[in-house]
């Protein structure tokens, strides 16, 4: 997933343990999600309820940023997913942990022995319900075939789903789907109302996963369309709770589906999604009781206040994340401009003092050698082909023919500390003769110009995960594929032979073997340096006293569905 933001939608891999354990190969489980809390009993999102917990009240959660889709087949950014999880539902979730387990599916897929057909079973009695708690219909196999056709659709406007052909292009027929030569997948089967099939051409023990992400929500055929930006007027989905209405820099409201399918949920009457918040506010905010949670962590500059002061010692929450952060260089740059030159990149790779910007976040993180972080599997600790030398990073330049350099111009977002950040970097271009003009964007202006190619030929961006397992690091933003308007492959980076190798490892279903080929595709895509990795973060938030059910989501960061208001605070 992919963001600017220091907080970021973070898929992170609280235990290592647990990830190393399921390598590659997604666990399965047929209990319901159970997350547990930090300031509260347990609770359940499994039918029965959750006796014990108090319901009601309004949770309210600020963001720095807007929500930018509230269309699953788009929404792709760090203030987006949260709100989406809020309306609609998958076939899948995870657990507490990493652990997949059924949602609207009726209990785990059956596999085939070859592992390209699953099987799935759908709850009944899950219903499509409006803004105004009214009942459209109940949800059947073609809303689920229907939701997963419309991610290879190449006519959704604005833009099509950034991850049709990465995420669910291996089901059998999504070629024909994604080339407008066919409406429909052959290889998704409807059985019947209750019973759904997917084929895939090969194996792949990340599908299971795929179908967790919010991509995969399932939303009502009648009302979806291919129209984006009216969809997300008004979406209608089978979640916890109901859209009511959203205002840029104000927020949006979200209300209790007084139809939803599982008994006694959500905890919540409703939920203050609150955007366009600045950082400081929000920190004073949360010490005020006037807000519950921040999507963003506290700002740099209140770091060590607010880490040291025993009052917070019980609501201060962190965690390393799954991420990366780096600088993307457009390695398809037009007229031969300096990016296409693999000494130029690597140059850059050498010259980056990766310390210097962890000192800006008070050291919370680590530097990123490479590409994969350390909670991932398939790191390699070994792994490091640039170690800072700029004397080596001035010679890479005078062999590219730039000894005299050359200006640029550097993305990147408005929030703090992120054009700190980009300062540092700039100071480090500029050692090497780089010299760089920042341009700092809100943020959905600069996702929008990464996102649109030749606009940006330099810039700063973060990669949290989407699920755990090193594919996600490469194929939604280093392939080919992911090269195009609108995908999150901001330096266009296009290797066959590296596609080639993807295309090997993802269906490789010895997990040993499997993990090799990721840390060769690693090494591959570093020589070539269209990025240059900088650091891994870790993630510090403030939490406030009366928010019941709280922890890091190892998946999900922020499980708001999980969450419940305590009355005595």
């Amino acid at each position: 997933m992919h963001s600017a933001r220091s907080s970021g939608r973070a898929f992170t891999l609280a235990v290592a343990a647990v990830l190393l354990a399921s390598a590659c190969t997604p666990a399965a489980s047929t209990a319901p999600t159970t997350p547990t809390g930090t300031t509260g009993p347990a609770t359940s999102e499994g039918p029965g309820g959750s006796p014990g917990i108090p319901s009601g009240g309004t949770l309210s959660i600020g963001w720095n940023g807007e929500i930018q889709w509230l269309d699953p087949a788009v929404g792709y950014d760090v203030t987006s997913w949260p709100a989406e999880r809020l309306v609609f539902e998958g076939l899948l979730d995870y657990d507490e942990g990493t652990n997949l387990v059924p949602l609207l599916a009726d209990g785990m897929p059956t596999e085939s022995a070859d592992g390209k057909a699953y099987t799935f079973k759908l709850h009944t009695g899950v219903n499509f319900v409006k803004s105004d708690g009214s009942v459209l219909r109940a949800m059947t196999a073609d809303d689920i075939a229907y939701s997963i056709t419309r991610n290879l659709n190449g006519k959704l406007k604005p833009s099509p789903s950034p991850v049709g052909s990465g995420f669910f292009g291996n089901i059998v027929g999504a070629a024909d789907v994604l080339a407008g030569t066919a409406t429909t997948a052959s290889g998704i089967k409807v059985i019947d109302p209750t019973t759904i099939e997917f084929d895939l051409m090969k194996a792949d023990p990340t599908f299971l996963n795929v179908l967790a992400t919010p991509f995969a929500s399932v939303v009502p055929k009648e009302l979806a369309g291919e129209d984006s930006t009216a969809f997300s007027a008004a979406p209608v989905g089978t979640g916890q709770f109901l859209f009511k209405s959203y205002t840029k820099a104000q927020g949006a409201s979200f209300v209790r589906n007084p139809a939803y399918w599982q008994p006694g949920l959500p905890h919540l009457d409703a939920i203050d999604y609150r955007t366009g918040q600045d950082d400081n506010a929000m920190l004073q905010q949360i010490e005020a009781g006037t807000l519950d949670l921040m999507g963003d962590p506290f700002p740099p500059a209140q770091f060590t206040d607010v880490t040291t002061n025993p009052e917070f010692a019980s609501q201060v929450q962190h965690i390393t994340l799954a991420n990366v952060d780096y600088v993307f260089m457009d390695t398809q740059q037009p007229n031969a401009g300096p990016f296409t030159k693999l000494a130029v990149r690597q140059a850059v790779n050498y010259a980056i003092d990766k310390n210097a910007i962890l000192q800006i976040t008070h050291g919370a993180g680590q530097p990123a050698n490479c590409i994969y972080p350390p909670v991932l599997p398939g790191y390699d600790a070994s792994c490091n082909p640039y170690p800072r030398d700029v004397e080596k990073a001035k010679q890479l330049m005078k062999d590219a023919g730039y000894a005299a350099g050359f200006d640029t111009k550097f993305y990147t977002d408005t929030t703090d500390p992120d054009p700190q950040i980009g300062a540092s970097i700039q100071q480090d271009m500029a050692a090497i003769g780089i010299r760089t003009e920042i341009v700092s964007q809100e943020f959905a202006t600069f996702l929008n110009t990464i996102e649109t190619p030749h606009t940006a030929p330099m810039g700063w961006v973060g990669w949290f995960q989407d699920y755990p397992d090193p594919s996600d690091f490469i194929e939604p933003t280093l392939t080919c594929a992911t090269a195009v308007p609108g995908g999150a492959n901001a330096a266009l980076y296009c290797n066959p032979a590296v596609d080639a190798l993807m295309a090997q490892a993802k269906g490789e279903l010895d997990k040993t073997k499997r993990l090799q080929e990721y840390q060769q595709i690693q090494t591959k895509i570093m020589a070539d340096a269209p990025w240059a990795p900088f650091r891994h973060q870790e993630w510090y938030t403030l939490v406030g006293k009366r928010v019941g059910g709280y922890t890091i989501h190892p998946v999900w960061q922020y499980n708001v569905r999980a969450l419940w208001i305590n009355p005595a605070t």
